[in-house]
């Protein structure tokens, strides 16, 4: 059994590989796509911090895309964190599964939704298939990482049904 500490720092881990993953995910669109590596990071960072609308309506230097990439790893680490403690407590007792289940479908759902309002509906930076395919891209890499780390647990939980 884990310690009740480990939750945290597997919570940390699992919050910077979703970061790194959708950092590294446009990073490669972007690049693809002929635009700048930090080109996303850019444009969220100026329609959330500076009011700037529209994909020609960009600010110019670092400071929307650090200021964007600070919002996005706090996020994404309290994602982390969440998450890792959920696992946390299903190993703990085994029918709280079911829910912990649930409340990942509902937050992949939610990032998807909370995200196309924003990027995709109300400042028409980002189509809905990248959103779809980051929050996607994520979860796996994230998922997969917290799936390792409790092979146990996935195995017990095989045997009870």
């Amino acid at each position: 059994m884990k310690t009740k500490g480990t939750w945290v720092v597997e919570g940390l881990v699992t919050g910077l590989i979703g970061y790194v993953t959708v950092v590294g995910l446009f990073a490669l669109l972007n690049l693809v796509s002929g635009e700048g590596v930090f080109y996303t990071a850019a444009l969220l960072g100026s329609a959330l911090f500076f009011g700037a609308g529209g994909a020609g309506g960009g600010v110019a230097g670092p400071a929307p895309i650090i200021a964007y990439n600070g919002v996005h790893i706090l996020v994404s680490l309290a994602i982390g964190l969440g998450a890792a403690w959920l696992v946390f407590q299903a190993e703990k007792n085994r029918p709280l599964w079911y829910a912990v289940f649930f409340v990942f479908l509902a937050g992949f759902i939610y990032s998807v939704a909370v995200m196309g309002v924003f990027a995709a509906e109300v400042f028409r930076l980002l189509s809905w298939q990248r959103i779809l395919l980051a929050n996607l891209v994520a979860g796996l890499t994230a998922g997969g990482y917290l799936w390792w780390r409790h092979a146990q647990l996935l195995a017990e939980l095989r045997e009870e049904d």
